[in-house]
């Protein structure tokens, strides 16, 4: 995927988008690392960072 750019040719910033599925793989991840572990958690960061980017795009 092609950087976006503004009139002015700066780069364009993170999206909302991509903020929210970052913060609920975090979320997942911490939640999970306390219940399972560091392999199921980042299994869970992963998975959770793939679904919402499918949901919210």
């Amino acid at each position: 995927m092609a950087n976006r750019t503004t009139p002015a040719e700066q780069p364009e910033r993170l999206s909302h988008r991509w903020a929210l599925i970052l913060l609920g793989a975090f979320v997942a991840g911490t939640v999970v690392f306390a219940l399972a572990g560091p392999l199921a958690a980042l299994s869970a960061a992963g998975l959770t960072a793939l679904g919402l980017h499918q949901v919210v795009a």
